[in-house]
């Protein structure tokens, strides 16, 4: 019996017993069912919202969110916020928290954990300002989303916060002075303004209530009241397409403490660290890892394992690391001897980074053999490797002259071409990150379906994959990243369909304001093949511009040669995908 058929078990009974007093079974064997589902949901670590193990008595502990909680797609100009968005709120920054009501009493508290698994902190919410244990309502289950927020003046606001809703006793919690700002009412369908004023009625302050610019705020969040068009819109896999956060592009810093560094070969030989820290939050991000530049860098702040450093991200960049503020007494410094334990080969200085004074340690060959043998490119072995003179992945698909090859030549270019209808479940395992075969690339893929969003990997809990091979992943892609993103293969997969289709590989860019929702140009160019991202890179296959030839997309377009389409001269093609 599978977790979803014992719990639906265990449900009957309960309410057999609990609500109609007309139990079926007897209480020993009830008891035995009840502790199959607990065991079960310990294994697991985590507990599904409807489970009688968490609406009867309240237990805490991680419990998946009835409906995902998503992020917000992030803009830094009002330039690039659509007229159609019609309501403005705060964006509050405090810690998020997620209430769950059933026939009208408040049963769950999650907190947004990974937005799909929370921990359960009932037993603190109920000394949390503006939350009514008990709503008027007609539905079974109410779920209202907001901000934990404090009027006490504090040095870091959203780590006071944050770290209330992470203490065990209530009693100290008491002493925070934690309030609630709702924000959304999830599921509910009712446009926007008319369910947050049900919501305000319920007893709740919200994010429309007056006042409530008074919190600290990180920026404005546009949403589209409608509701139909919201649905209609939907969801990326990451973000809602009916509202954005317009955000400051501000340097935000944050203290903490170096408690490692890793060092990583580059593919040019080159051994590059990169520190792991006391998770801290900057820019809506939990931060574990930072940039530490380079050798030079290190000597030059002296930097040691256990110092307390004060680490920048801005605009949504990796972290790097900024100055020391306290030395840690032990001393335990950071060196070339380092480095060189950690990639177990010598090591020698060159301008300010060090490099592998062998670059046979490299090995990149290995690197294209496991590439090539993975994606089952047929007819490419070692051999036929050493004549074409290939040295890594990018070589493959490079344009090489396959007639050196001699008749066979024709017949391995046709396999590199079907490389690119290849799964990406297959393309990850084929890339050489340490730890991450065809097993790996599963438990993985379910949670994180984009190359673009590996690095995820350090905040979303997947099960089977463990510290050690999240530190890999994220170590290797401090190298590595850049390459993949240039090959022509599947670098996502679509988990509604077997195979996506291979006209994704074809990036837009959208700049200016339109004559409709961004979100709703973006629907209609991905049904045509298209695949809309936020930032212009090098392998952006068109940007399409409203008439905004002063962005920073614009100007860094032209820099690039990428194409420009005039969305209003052009309208007719840009929306038929035929440009």
């Amino acid at each position: 019996m599978n977790y979803e058929q014992l719990k639906t078990l265990v449900t009957k009974h309960s309410h057999l017993y609990y609500d109609l007093s007309a139990p079926e079974i007897t209480d020993a064997a009830f008891d035995e069912l009840y502790s199959q589902l607990e065991a079960i949901e310990k294994a697991q670590g985590w507990k599904s919202t409807d489970s009688p193990t968490v609406l009867v008595g309240g237990s805490a502990g991680k419990v998946k969110h009835l409906y995902r909680l998503y992020s917000l797609r992030k803009e830094y100009s009002i330039e690039e916020i659509d007229d159609f968005y019609d309501v403005i709120t705060p964006k509050i920054d405090g810690a998020n928290l997620s209430l769950i009501y059933r026939y009208g009493k408040l049963k769950l508290a999650l907190t947004r954990g990974n937005g799909e698994y929370g921990d359960n902190i009932l037993h603190l919410a109920k000394h949390i300002s503006n939350i009514p244990l008990n709503i008027q309502t007609q539905q079974d289950i109410v779920v209202i989303n907001g901000e934990c927020v404090t009027d006490k003046q504090v040095d870091n606001y959203r780590n006071y916060v944050s770290g209330a809703l992470g203490l065990k006793s209530a009693e100290d919690f008491k002493t925070r002075d934690i309030k609630f700002v709702a924000h959304d009412m999830l599921n509910y369908p009712m446009n926007y303004t008319k369910r947050m004023a049900i919501v305000e009625n319920m007893g709740f302050f919200t994010v429309l209530s007056k006042g409530a610019d008074s919190y600290p705020q990180d920026g404005l969040v546009y949403r589209i009241d409608d509701y139909k068009k919201c649905e209609l819109l939907g969801y990326t896999s990451k973000y809602p397409k009916f509202a954005v956060a317009l955000k400051e592009r501000e340097v935000e810093t944050a203290i903490t403490t170096l408690q490692d560094v890793v060092w990583a070969i580059g593919r040019t030989g080159t051994v590059n660290p990169t520190g792991i820290i006391s998770p801290v939050i900057l820019d809506d991000a939990t931060i574990s890892r930072v940039t530490l530049h380079n050798i030079s860098i290190i000597e030059e702040f002296n930097l040691g394992l256990g110092d307390t450093i004060e680490i920048e991200r801005a605009g949504g960049v990796i972290p790097k690391f900024l100055r020391v503020i306290e030395h840690a007494k032990h001393g335990l410094k950071i060196t070339k001897e380092h480095a060189e334990l950690a990639v177990n080969t010598k090591v020698i200085r060159n301008g300010p980074k060090l490099v592998v004074s062998d670059k046979a340690t490299v090995n990149t060959a290995k690197i294209l053999e496991h590439f090539v043998k993975t994606l089952e490119i047929k007819g490419l072995g070692p051999a036929n490797i050493a004549k074409m003179d290939f040295t890594h992945p990018l070589d493959v698909f490079s344009d090489p002259d396959w007639s050196i090859l001699g008749a066979n030549g024709i017949k391995v270019s046709d396999e590199v071409d079907k490389a690119s209808t290849k799964p990406y479940e297959t393309v990850l395992a084929s890339l050489g990150i340490p730890g991450v075969g065809k097993s790996m690339a599963r438990l993985i893929i379910p949670k994180i379906p984009a190359f673009r969003n590996l690095r995820d990997v350090g905040v979303v809990d997947i099960k089977g994959v463990g510290p050690s091979t999240v530190n890999a992943i994220l170590t290797w892609l401090e190298e590595n990243e850049d390459w993949v993103l240039q090959l022509p293969l599947q670098l996502e997969q679509d988990l509604t369909v077997q195979q996506v289709t291979p006209s994704l590989n074809k990036k837009v860019c959208i700049t200016g304001k339109l004559d409709m929702p961004r979100a709703e140009l973006t629907n209609i160019l991905e049904s045509t093949g298209y695949k809309v991202v936020s930032t212009v890179t090098k392998d952006c296959y068109a940007l399409i511009t409203a008439g905004d030839n002063s962005s920073s997309k614009y100007v860094k377009a032209v820099d690039m040669g990428i194409t420009i389409v005039d969305y209003r001269s052009s309208k007719k093609e840009v929306l038929s995908g035929n440009f």
